[in-house]
């Protein structure tokens, strides 16, 4: 969510982080809750485990700066975080938005940007589960009240919004039986981490409603919360 200036700064190796901010997809497990990127990117965080960067450019484009070590500045590999929640942009998303934010700490080599920084390595520092929808499409109080799964992924979601999230092609997310506190202490405990302070994302939710788009775009739609199960 939110998007970095091009334009990149000569990389440089820091021994002391960086805390930057993030925001993730949560996966429905057997076992813990594990983080998974939102928008680009592959593959779950996973908990007591540094993240390390690697190009995975096509090696077309590799070709143009040769082969190197994320992330570099002539590339646009790395580990990505925000400077602030003020970069995170409120456009309705296709899909999925994500329900949990926070901050992480970024190391080894950095390339700094106008919004943010890429690192060679992370790993979250605080972390919070926040209504899907009150973060990402329209305000709302943010606090979860319901959780609903869809293809392997959980969401948390507000009472206004309980109804549930609408995909482009119609399908829709389920309430299920997991309880919000009982999900983020479970997502708190399989990383080691600290709760984030609600005061520090309570802004996410009071921001205007995302644009309205045009109606041959996908884009997901929020079910009010006395629609029946179909």
């Amino acid at each position: 969510m939110g998007c970095m200036a091009d334009a990149s700064a000569p990389d440089a190796l820091l021994d002391e982080p960086i805390v930057g901010w993030r925001a993730w997809n949560l996966s429905a497990t057997d076992g813990d809750p594990l983080l998974e990127p939102a928008g680009s990117g592959t593959g779950a965080w996973q908990p007591r485990q540094a993240l390390a960067a690697r190009c995975r450019a096509p090696a077309l484009l590799t070709g143009v700066v040769g082969r190197h070590d994320a992330p570099d500045a002539r590339c646009t590999c790395g580990i990505y975080a925000a400077r602030s929640l003020d970069t995170f942009e409120r456009n309705r998303p296709a899909w999925p938005p994500p329900t949990v934010i926070g901050t992480i700490a970024l190391w080894g080599r950095i390339v700094e940007h106008e919004r943010g920084w890429r690192a060679r390595y992370a790993y979250p520092s605080r972390l919070r589960l926040v209504c899907a929808v009150c973060a990402w499409v329209e305000p709302g109080s943010g606090v979860p009240a319901v959780m609903h799964g869809f293809a392997g992924r959980l969401f948390a979601l507000c009472q206004e919004h309980r109804g549930g999230i609408e995909l482009p092609d119609g399908r829709r997310t389920r309430a299920t039986s997991n309880d919000p506190p009982a999900i983020q202490a479970r997502l708190l405990d399989a990383y080691a981490v600290d709760l984030l302070p609600t005061e520090a994302v309570d802004r996410l939710f009071a921001r205007p409603p995302s644009p309205a788009v045009a109606a041959y775009i996908p884009s997901i739609r929020i079910v009010p919360g006395d629609t029946p199960d179909r």
